[in-house]
Order: structure tokens, then sequence, then C-alpha cells
């Protein structure tokens, strides 16, 4: 039997909607019912689809809105509260604003009727018709003396009608994302306002200094407009908690305002031009920048290159002080920082520090101290070496490094739980913290009568053993000490202090005024350009065993002068690039004597660019030497002899000889961070006898 043709098939079945059509009485006809008919004849290739739904007309459309308005009236009235956004509005309707009217000649009393009476109407208290597009806020918004919330946000609206000042109640107004080129004369009326949104508009230049009038105000956001300058009288907003000035094309950020504001809890500056985060710091009176119930800061693309504007050569932790106690969360991200200066110094609390797309060479300052920082993005910047002490900030949970040259981390390490793990194993196979040895021999030497020379220390000093907790490990030094020092002092002994005093420079007069005959001198954190004679002419050659001057500008090595007790010499972060005199000579011979006792030797974060082969004539005693984060290029053998605990981590040395595993009294050593490529990664991590190992079968017979 062969198939019918599709003309047959379209005819059958127009006589069977023919027949349909007769028996429910229906009359129909036209193409639609043609069309109907081939779309359900089941003809291949044939689609059925939806007709499109036919456009309601004008009329349909303003009925449907009137019902709306009308119900949403009838709602307000019960809860106080119309909510018109979203419709395309050029005007407030009508009815909203005769919402409360109501004619005489209309009203029926009638207490048992069960729907809403106009006497059981409650006050409207917000006012919302956000994303619309209505230009122009009617006068008879004073008719609703109760509003506490008025929001016109995403509309065009271009100024304020004066009626607006007659809302007494009135605590929130949000008119972000208008046409405002300037801020209404009225706004400044409203003196019960604790929110005040003006994001998105079109303001420019200075903000209107009468805005201090508004000192009840506790958030203000001015997000994307073009301001270029913010006025003194910001200072009356003492009642500031939320503050939001992104995406602006602010130059500064004056700390005189900031100081004014106690209560402030989140900052938003991300998105302007300020080379400077907090200007003006110096000139504050006190204590510095306080801002005790801050907890966000956020300042992200913003162009800076300094947190403060204080001369550089000022020291960091000399500056005034910036103390936020309780700040969680810094977004410094996408800037040109190298250093966050004292920033980090009294943030107890933090949390999340974002620092990402910066300049940073190494991890900031004041980092290391913080035991509840969680989050650490240091991504993109130019940091070659992670400090081993990260590992032990045992609350850090996520820490981002990619896209930094880091050299002592390998490549296969891309999890923080697995770069906190070898951390944590480093330490383990690292030398004692830098002032265990030296307490044990300052300690050893206090024993001794002032007006006596010490005695000669033991042949062979007690080692300490690895503690868990750096506090054990005090105590274990302690313990150690007292077992070697014959009888306690009789007298208590004052040690030298003067850290942070933003020395240049110190005189005999001056130490002898501090204290007499300490054993241990502490001149960290200040400005000294040369090592201080003072220290050796007032009693360097009698009591001294210990001397820190890290975090200075020291330029020389004090070669030539004589502390014959001397067991601990801390010089880190300054600026020494060579260990020879000041014309370079090499006068071991006649400084072996200078330097009899001393035990330990810090110059990590200097400009070395070598360590000469006489160190062990000048430095007989010495068996720990800390020379990372130099520039030290090649290494010689001979100058390592006797040592047992060497650092030469972050420098930039090409090769290391063979002839340096011939050096059998090492017990650590610490090679990260170098350019070389042999040994390959797997040896370094086996710890220092593989390394050592490796080198010995690598020397020529």
């Amino acid at each position: 039997m062969s198939r019918p043709s599709v003309r047959e098939t379209i005819a059958a079945a127009r006589a069977r909607m023919a027949n349909n059509q007769a028996q429910s009485k229906t009359i129909r006809g036209g193409a639609a019912d043609e069309r109907e008919a081939f779309m359900s004849s089941g003809v291949p290739g044939v689609r059925r689809t939806t007709p499109a739904a036919r456009r309601q007309t004008d009329v349909e459309v303003l009925g449907h809105v009137q019902k709306s308005i009308k119900s949403l009236i009838a709602n307000a009235k019960g809860t106080g509260i119309v909510n018109i956004s979203s419709r395309d509005l050029t005007e407030v309707p009508h009815e909203i604003w005769n919402m409360y009217t109501v004619d005489p000649d209309k009203v029926v009393i009638d207490f048992n009727a069960t729907g809403t009476a106009w006497y059981d109407a409650v006050d409207l208290t917000r006012l919302i018709a956000a994303d619309n597009k209505i230009t122009f806020i009617g006068t008879r918004i004073q008719e609703f003396g109760a509003l506490t919330v008025v929001d016109f946000h995403g509309n065009e609206l271009t100024d304020l009608p004066e009626e607006i000042g007659q809302l007494g109640r009135l605590a929130t107004l949000n008119l972000s994302s208008n046409k405002f080129t300037k801020l209404p004369e009225v706004l400044f009326t409203l003196t019960t306002l604790l929110e005040l949104q003006l994001a998105n508009n079109q303001l420019s230049g200075t903000l209107d200094p009468a805005i201090g009038r508004l000192n009840k105000v506790e958030s203000l956001d001015l997000t994307g407009n073009q301001l270029t300058d913010l006025p003194p009288e910001l200072v009356q907003l003492k009642s500031m908690r939320k503050l939001k000035l992104s995406k602006n094309k602010l130059t500064s950020l004056p700390v005189a305002v900031l100081a004014k504001m106690p209560k402030l809890i989140e900052l938003e500056v991300s998105d302007n031009r300020m080379a400077c985060l907090f200007s003006g710091l110096g000139e504050l009176s006190g204590e510095g920048l306080n801002l005790p119930a801050l907890v966000r800061l956020d300042a992200r693309n913003t162009g800076l290159q300094r947190i403060t504007d204080i001369d550089s050569s000022v020291d960091d932790t000399l500056k005034p002080a910036i103390n936020l106690p309780a700040v969680k969360e810094l977004l410094l991200s996408v800037n040109s920082l190298n250093n966050l200066e004292n920033l980090l110094l009294a943030t107890p609390q933090l949390h999340f520090l974002d620092i990402r797309n910066n300049q940073f060479t190494q991890i900031p300052l004041g980092v290391l101290d913080l035991a509840t920082l969680r989050h650490l993005d240091m991504t993109s910047n130019h940091m070659e070496h992670i400090p081993t002490e990260l590992g032990s900030m045992y609350d850090l949970t996520t820490f981002d490094w990619a896209g930094n040259p880091v050299r002592n981390v390998p490549r296969t390490c891309t999890t923080t739980d697995a770069l906190m793990k070898l951390l944590r194993q480093r330490q383990e196979n690292d030398f004692p913290t830098p002032t265990d040895t030296a307490r044990v021999e300052a300690l050893a030497v206090t024993g001794n009568q002032p007006d006596t020379p010490p005695s000669s220390r033991p042949s062979q000093t007690p080692v300490l053993e690895r503690s868990s907790t750096p506090v054990l490990a005090e105590a274990q030094a302690v313990s150690v000490a007292n077992s070697l020092s014959p009888k306690k002092p009789t007298r208590p002994v004052k040690n030298l202090n003067l850290t942070k005093k933003m020395l240049k420079d110190v005189t005999v007069e001056e130490i002898m005024t501090e204290c007499c005959e300490p054993q241990i001198a502490i001149l960290d954190f200040n400005l000294l350009t040369s090592f201080p004679i003072a220290l050796h002419h007032a009693f360097g050659t009698t009591t001294l065993t210990q001397i820190s001057i890290h975090h200075n500008k020291i330029s020389e090595f004090p070669l030539q002068l004589s502390f014959p007790f001397l067991v601990s010499l801390n010089l880190s972060d300054n600026l020494i690039t060579t260990l020879s005199g000041s014309d370079g000579s090499d006068e071991s011979a006649t400084i072996g004597a200078n330097f009899p006792k001393l035990n330990e030797l810090q110059i990590s974060g200097n400009k070395l660019t070598e360590i000469p082969v006489w160190m062990p004539k000048a430095f007989p005693a010495l068996q720990s030497l800390n020379a990372s984060r130099n520039k030290i290029t090649a290494l010689d053998p001979v100058s390592f002899t006797g040592l047992q605990f060497l650092d030469l981590s972050s420098n930039d040395i090409g090769s290391l000889p063979p002839l340096l595993g011939n050096v059998r009294t090492i017990k650590s050593l610490n090679l990260d961070g170098n350019l070389f490529r042999v040994p390959r990664r797997q040896v370094m991590e086996q710890g220092t006898e593989a390394i050592m190992e490796y080198l010995r079968d690598r020397i020529p017979a």
C-alpha cells in the first residue's frame, strides 16, 4: 500500500477538524485553521511552535499598574512601607501622595466591618522608589512626617525639594546612582540623618564643607564620584562608623580627619590617586593615629607608594604610631608599595592581609609577629626568600606567593600546607635561636665580680638541645649558664638599652648616664651610620659580652676596636659592604686579639659580596655565622674553618666549591635561595649531612 500524499493528508486532517467543530458547535475558519491542521497532520519535518504572546495594549498596562498601586497602598497602610521600585516610573504616582487623603462625604464608621478602616492606617515610615526614571520628588513629601527611610537610588534626580527638610525623623537617605552634580543645600538641614548614600553620582572637586553639619551621620557613601579633596569640616562627623570613598580622584587622606572618628569601623578608599595612605601623620600631636574601632581598611588600586608621608630616612619603628587594635582585614593590593613601614606594629587582631601586585622584596616588617593572621596574599611581588620563621605562624591557613621569584622553595611546593610543613622541617634542622648561645656565654660571664676580668670560657661549650618552644629553649639556656657560673652576681647589673631612640650618634656621657658596667648593649632600630666607638671607650674592654645594633645604617665593620670579652655581635640589617678595613686591607694580623671570644656573628641583611679568607684568624672562637640576605656570589671554604652553624641563604652564590665538604665542623648549613643548581633540590632537602657528603664525593682525587 502506497503512502498518502501530503495533499491527501492535509485534506483528511481538515475533515476531522470540521467534524470536531460541528460536534462542538464552534464556528472557526480561515488561515489559522489551515495552519493548525497542517501542524497536527504528522507530516515529517514539520515542528509545532507556540504562537507569540499577544502584546498588551496601553490601556491594559495602565489598568494593571493602577490595580498594583492600589494593592501596594492598601498594604502600606498596614505596614507603613511602600515599595514602587522597578516600574519605569517618571514620577511618584499621585495615588501615593493621596494615600492618606479621606473624602469626608464618603466616610463610613462601621466598627463591625472586617476590612481595614481608614482610622486603622499606620503612618508611612519607609518610601522606596528605586530603579525608575524619576526626575523630581514632589513637594507633598513633607506630608509624610513619619518617614525614617527614603530610597530613590537608581533614578535621574538632580535636585531635592526644599520640603524634604521637613522630615524631622529621617534617618536613612539613599540617593545613589542619580545625576547630582552638587549637593542640594536642603540636604544639610537633615540633621537627624544617620545614613547618607550618594554613590555613583557626578559630584566633583572638593566635597561641600557643609557636610560637617550632619554631625549624627554614621555611614557616608560617596563611592563612584569625581571628588578630588576632602574638607577639614569632616572632623565634625565624630559618630562616623562607615566611610566609603572608593572610585574617586582623591589625592590624599588627611589623618587629621580620621583621628576625629574614634567609632570608625570600615574605611574604603580603593581606586583613587593617592601616593600616600596616611598624609600628615607627622603633624599629629600625641601618640600618632589611633583608630580603636576600625575593623576593615580597603585601599586597593590606589597608586600607593608609601604608607605615610614622613621622610623615608626616618626608621619605620621610630615613626608616629598607627594604632589599629581592632582591625581584622587590610586590603592593599594593586599598588606600588615595597614597605608597610610601621602599619603592622599595632594590629594584634589582623586576620586577612592582601598585598598582592605590589613591589615587596621580602615579608613586610611586623607580619611574623601577627599571631592571629589567617590569610596572607603576596601574589605577584618580587620576593626571593620566604623566611623559615613563617612556619611558626600556626594560625596561618592560606599563604599565596605565586608570581614571585622565590629561590628557597621548590616549584613543586604549591600549597600552604606543603610550604608550612617544609618550613617547620627546616626549623628543626636550623641552629639555635640567635641569642641562645650568647645568653649562655653572657650569663656565665656575669658570675664574676665587676672589677675582675671574667674567667675564661670552658673549652667545650655545652650543646643546647633544640626545644619545642622558645620559652623552654630559654629556660634550658639559663640552666646551662647557671651550671657554668661559679657564683651569682653580688649586685644587680643594668644592661644598656637605647632601642628606638632615633640616635644618629652616641657619646660616652650618654651611655654612662644610662647604666654602669653593663654586659649587654642594645641599640637596635636607630639611625647610626657608624659603629658607636663610645661603647668601646666606656666599657668595651671590661664587661660587654653581647652587642646588638641591627636595623641601623652602619656602613663599616668595627675591626679596629677591641672587645676582649664579647661573645655575640649582631649587625644585621645595616649597610655594610665589606668586613675589611676602611681601606680594604687585610688586618687579620692585628685584629685576632680584638675579638678573641666572639662566638656568634650576625651580619644578615647587609650588602656583603664576599666572606674574607682571614675570618678564622680574626675570630678564632667563632662558631655561628649568619650572613644571609647579602650579595655574596662566591665562597672560599677556608673562610669557614671552625664554624658549626653557617647560614648563607638568600645570596647570589652561583656554585658550591666541593672543598666546603671538608669543613667537618659544620653541623648546620643553610643555603636556600641561591642561584646554584647543584646540588639539586632533592639533596638540599635531606639536610646538612647529605650536602656535605655530596660535596666531598666531588673533590678531585
